[in-house]
């Protein structure tokens, strides 16, 4: 990395008596999530959660959620206020209009319940539009600094928009979506980044997020660098269902074609016809779920890809455990949660190299990175790992499980900690 470059990033890095010794502070928190028949919690979502049950016990968070809630299941002193948005209708323009109506309804509400809470900053866990919309709006009405984490910027790369890299609506459409959709989607992330450039800080994820921001011209917002993780004991007292792999690979994510799950299953088509019984189970949900069902179909791939669409956690990790390798061929990452929970559950990774995962995962002898867009390398790849001796194989795993107790909850917690009282001096 550039000096100029290391100049811009502030790591926030408290110690936890410098936490404990300062006043608690109370924050106001816009926390937009998808409806779980849109799509299972993402790695956003889950690091507001995870992050949360430590916040809650040094600082007052006042909550605005969507339905159903994400934070009812977990015992953290925190006020919660439910808006809900629910309109009519199917398909991904309802669901925009919906998250657009959710965002002026907490707008509005939140300014009443900012006088109840008496907030002293506004905290945004999520850089997806109706939370944005929604912070920024309560930021001008109640006169209160704003921090906003980024998780990802889909800016225009060469490596996965090919010819089309000019511009963000050219490469929606290289990836696989209609005019309308890539319209709309281009449009979303302009005026989202209109709205971060409103921010008084924010905290990326890693350091290709950062460079994002600063390439979209968000220049004069001060940017913290965190992190992300996972829960490595938690995922590791899960136990499998069964002893035995009954999955050759497995993917977890939202079912978009961002997502690279439409070229999994191009992969997997040659995966089976070097070895015909080869299992891929897909986990996630999404708008597209029903497409995804229709060209397993089409492919004639019904006894070789299982789709579940989404589960819980517990649920989840038994899966992960009971597959041999995880794949993920995702186009635009921030940092890479399923990828680290993979890990944590002890199976190798096959990976689009994209940033974000080579800057998280490249040192990670267990994780195999193969070039965007390159379907024949990714099926070329996990036919290699699925090739490896038992021998072989256990080493991957047993590096993938201490790769995985790097990350650590309680550190981004303190870390985030830190950066909002940095923000209301």
């Amino acid at each position: 990395m550039l000096k100029a470059e290391q100049k811009q990033i502030c790591y926030a890095t408290p110690s936890e008596s410098t936490l404990t010794a300062r006043s608690r502070i109370r924050v106001l928190t816009v926390f937009f999530h998808p409806n779980i028949s849109v799509t299972a919690m993402g790695g956003a979502e889950k690091r507001f959660v995870e992050t949360l049950r430590f916040l809650c016990g040094n600082s007052e968070f006042s909550v605005l959620e969507s339905p159903p809630s994400l934070l009812a299941n977990f015992e953290m002193k925190c006020f919660r206020r439910i808006i809900s948005s629910r309109l009519n209708g199917a398909g991904w323009l309802s669901n925009y209009f919906c998250w657009v109506l959710w965002a002026l309804k907490a707008s509005i509400e939140g300014f009443w319940f900012a006088r109840e809470a008496k907030p002293q900053i506004i905290f945004v866990p999520n850089n997806t539009f109706p939370n944005l919309l929604a912070g920024c709006a309560l930021k001008l009405v109640l006169r209160l600094p704003l921090c906003v984490v980024v998780h990802h910027i889909d800016l225009p790369s060469l490596n996965v928009c090919g010819k089309n890299a000019g511009s963000l609506y050219g490469c929606y459409r290289s990836v696989g979506y209609g005019c309308a959709v890539a319209l709309v989607k281009a449009v979303a992330f302009y005026v989202t980044v209109s709205l971060l450039k409103k921010a008084n800080a924010i905290i990326a994820v890693s350091r290709f997020t950062f460079k994002s921001l600063r390439r979209s011209g968000v220049l004069n917002v001060k940017v913290f660098v965190s992190g992300n993780a996972v829960d490595a004991k938690f995922i590791d007292d899960v136990k499998p269902s069964e002893t035995l792999k009954k999955y050759d690979a497995v993917f977890v994510g939202r079912i978009a074609k961002e997502k690279g799950v439409f070229d999994l299953l191009e992969a997997w088509k040659k995966v089976v016809r070097v070895k015909r019984d080869a299992k891929l189970l897909i986990i996630g949900s999404g708008l597209e779920l029903e497409l995804l069902r229709n060209m397993v179909a089409l492919y004639g791939l019904e006894g070789n890809v299982f789709v579940w669409g989404r589960c819980a956690d517990v649920e989840l990790f038994k899966l992960l455990k009971q597959s041999k390798i995880f794949v993920f061929p995702s186009l635009f990452e921030g940092w890479g949660i399923a990828v680290a929970e993979a890990l944590a559950c002890g199976l190798p990774v096959v990976a689009y190299d994209i940033p974000a995962l080579r800057e998280v995962f490249g040192d990670c002898k267990s994780v195999f990175l193969v070039p965007v867009k390159d379907v024949d390398g990714l099926a070329f790849k996990i036919l290699e790992v699925l090739g490896k001796s038992a021998r072989a194989y256990e080493s991957l795993s047993f590096t993938s499980l201490n790769y995985a107790k790097r990350f650590s909850w309680d550190k981004v917690a303190s870390r985030d900690m830190e950066i909002l009282q940095q923000c209301i001096r």
